[in-house]
């Protein structure tokens, strides 16, 4: 916790590298806390700038703004942050949903709620610029004047329009909503981040998680929504329900913690200057998280340290390959092969193949791919490289081949291999629909 009054400070002027700290330390009873002191604070600043008398005055509006606080993040700890992990894992499939959840919630919890108390922070903000800008006043304004245009805009049941009818001539209303909007603007936007932070996502495909889950909890509100009341209305079930749930977040808290040491034990080791496991294994944790800069510098840190740590060179030419730095991968690659051919159970002549198909010397390829497929013959990834470089030399045939058996490959793969090495199959049989359309245009 003492960290905290850091990181929301670093919401005003370094909010990403704020998120970043969140994800590593994974710290979700901390940012469940500070979510909610920001929720009761942005109730109580909104309640106070709508002009709600009440506030200080009766004890039942301060109590029933502190439980509504705490019922507000329900939704997102059992609803929104595990449809957030099961949509990002439709689009980049890393094991069950279940195994995504136990490995990724800590961290994907942590920091929706650095968003949501960024969320918070930032619109009480912007809502005091509303309130004394005159801003406010204006919306207010222009909305009631507008209130029969927007009535006649829907047919409602008679008593939802009554309720309409209230809901559009009463001023704090109305101000409440503009200043929800732009708190929930503020908050989607942190969550597209929160998204792109920890699954490492495209923009794109984070904005395309970030939408489908809120489509999701919608459709499933009246489940949720259903089921939060009888919870929260039963001591007994509330009760039950914590005992039932607290093994399961432990379990998930403490595997997150023990990452986090494990990341704060190796940085101590670094201090050692003989130590090159230390900084390979750095490189491996930030390489997992896409951060390919970091990841690159401590395996060169590695191989100043020990020349001879091939693991570093290996990964350093995948990098090299991943960010198109393809002269600089062969030579890590190179530095592999002449201390040991057969590295990582063969998969270096895999990657060499495959920076050859990026670099367009499909020659090289074949070669590096022949050396790969002597040792593992039904590798689907290994073959579809093949037949990439068999098409690259004009050689259709044997291309097609390769590919078929790459799709037999994955199709004959038991099936905890089949989920990883679908894609080669789908890639395979891209490769040759492709060819059969070009076939079939060339005959026209």
């Amino acid at each position: 916790m003492t960290d905290w009054p850091r990181l929301i400070l670093m919401i005003f002027y370094a909010p990403l590298r704020g998120m970043r700290e969140v994800r590593d330390r994974g710290a979700l009873f901390p940012a469940i806390v500070c979510a909610y002191i920001s929720q009761v604070l942005y109730a109580f600043v909104i309640q106070w700038l709508v002009g709600n008398a009440s506030l200080l005055t009766r004890p039942q509006v301060i109590a029933g703004n502190l439980f509504q606080a705490a019922t507000s993040l329900l939704p997102i700890v059992i609803v929104l942050v595990p449809l957030l992990a099961l949509t990002s894992n439709l689009f980049d499939r890393r094991g069950s949903f279940g195994l995504v959840l136990q490995q990724e919630y800590a961290s994907l919890g942590s920091v929706i709620f650095y968003a949501l108390i960024a969320a918070n922070l930032v619109a009480i903000l912007i809502s005091i610029f509303f309130h004394f800008s005159g801003v406010q006043a204006a919306y207010i304004a222009n909305s009631m004047q507008s209130a029969e245009q927007i009535k006649s805009m829907f047919r409602l049941p008679a008593e939802v329009q009554r309720q309409l009818e209230i809901e559009l001539k009463d001023p704090a209303f109305i101000a409440s909503s503009l200043f929800r909007t732009v708190k929930i603007g503020i908050f989607s936007v942190g969550a597209i981040e929160s998204v792109r932070k920890v699954f490492r996502l495209s923009f794109v495909r984070s904005i395309a998680v970030v939408v489908l889950s809120y489509i999701g909890a919608i459709v499933l509100s009246p489940i949720w929504t259903l089921l939060f009341t009888r919870v929260i209305g039963s001591p007994f079930i509330l009760l039950m329900l914590f005992l039932l749930l607290r093994g399961y977040f432990t379990g998930i808290v403490s595997g997150q913690r023990a990452r986090a040491a494990f990341k704060q034990n190796l940085e101590a080791a670094t201090i050692n200057p003989r130590d090159s496991s230390a900084h390979y294994n750095l490189g491996l944790i930030h390489q997992q998280r896409g951060e390919l800069d970091q990841a690159r510098e401590r395996f060169q840190r590695a191989i100043e340290i020990d020349p001879d740590e091939l693991d570093a060179h290996y990964q350093l030419g995948r990098i090299g390959r991943a960010q198109n730095r393809l002269a600089e991968a062969i030579g890590h690659f190179e530095q592999v092969v002449q201390r040991d051919q057969f590295h990582a159970q063969n998969e270096i002549w895999r990657e060499i193949g495959a920076t050859y198909i990026a670099a367009g010397q499909y020659s090289d390829a074949r070669e590096a791919l022949e050396k790969f497929l002597d040792r593992r013959t039904n590798d689907p990834e290994g073959l579809y490289l093949m037949g990439r470089a068999h098409a690259g030399l004009g050689d259709n045939q044997e291309a097609a081949t390769s590919m078929q058996a790459c799709i037999e490959a994955v199709k004959t793969a038991p099936a905890y291999k089949y989920r990883t090495e679908k894609r080669w199959l789908n890639e395979a049989q891209q490769f040759l629909k492709g060819k059969r359309q070009e076939a079939v245009s060339s005959r026209h």
